[in-house]
């Protein structure tokens, strides 16, 4: 069964399912992301020191770029008094295969560095810090390949979800926490004033659903869209001149659409959602297409 849009519904009342609902997790408006890749005006802005720390970049390196799938998400909401509490809740998982998400992150380096170098800037190879002393220092434990749940300190909350992590390239996993890269601000802030580069970091997240809630006194509901979309996203900037690194984040849910989904299976409150491998790879890019274009944009715009 072809479905271009699956609507899974949960609720008291067909009264629940008219209502406006406030999304579980709040985000910024919804922005479809054109064929060509790009979303009009700017969606990304520097969030640390008005953005002055990220001035001063003219040479840049791309060591690490890590892209957290969403794999499942799941959601809860209890309504009632002393004599009942109704709960209403549901559960979706994506089925893509590994071998997708490996393609999707297997092109990403060469597109972000496109988009730098359209912006003027010097790009220098990934490999330029794996020697120093100061990056071998970093312990680079993350885990890809693997499904690791969202939490409050991860600074990529969605639906209550699982992702699983890639890079490109296969390059060592850091810094997933709540300041990416950041979290390793001495040695790289360090490492770009003595090679006198500049190193930028990014961090994207491809969520597959939407999903919302609405609790009254009369009656509560839980719903999900299935829809391709990306609201987490953020490159950190250290650049030569400056003692402190910057965080440059999207602003925005760039949405790429529904097109990736082939069937829904399961039964009412838990869903597992196929994705056809080609379209999910195409929308995927084309969502870090648009935000990598914006972090270029953004990054020549602080200088």
């Amino acid at each position: 069964m072809r479905l271009s849009t699956i609507l899974l519904s949960l609720a008291v009342s067909s009264a629940a399912l008219t209502a406006s609902a406030k999304p579980l997790i709040g985000g910024p408006k919804t922005i479809p992301v054109g064929a060509d890749g790009t979303v009009p005006g700017s969606v990304a802005a520097a969030q640390m020191g008005q953005g002055g720390y990220i001035s001063g970049a003219t040479k840049v390196a791309v060591p690490l770029i890590a892209v957290a799938f969403e794999t499942s998400a799941e959601a809860r909401i209890s309504h009632g008094g002393r004599d009942a509490i109704t709960t209403k809740s549901l559960a979706l998982r994506l089925k893509i295969e590994d071998d997708v998400l490996k393609a999707i992150t297997a092109e990403v380096q060469a597109l972000v560095e496109k988009d730098l170098a359209a912006q003027g800037f010097e790009i220098l190879p990934k490999e330029t810090i794996d020697n120093e002393a100061r990056w071998t220092g970093i312990t680079k434990d993350g885990q890809t390949g693997t499904d690791v749940k969202d939490n409050f300190m991860s600074g990529f909350m969605g639906n209550g979800s699982k992702n699983r992590w890639f890079t490109a390239g296969n390059r060592p996993l850091f810094g997933t926490g709540a300041t990416g890269a950041l979290s390793e601000l001495s040695a790289l802030i360090r490492t770009a004033r003595e090679k006198k580069i500049s190193l930028l970091f990014y961090r994207f997240k491809i969520q597959f659903t939407e999903l919302e809630g609405k609790n009254t006194l009369i009656f509560n509901y839980v719903k999900g869209k299935n829809v391709l979309h990306m609201v987490s996203a953020d490159m950190s900037v250290f650049t030569p001149e400056h003692t402190l690194g910057s965080l440059v984040k999207l602003n925005a849910n760039l949405s790429a659409g529904s097109d990736f989904v082939e069937e829904a299976q399961g039964t009412p409150g838990n869903y597992v959602v196929i994705a056809n491998p080609e379209r999910y790879k195409a929308d995927a890019l084309l969502l870090i297409q648009a935000t990598s274009k914006q972090f270029a944009a953004a990054l020549r715009k602080g200088q």
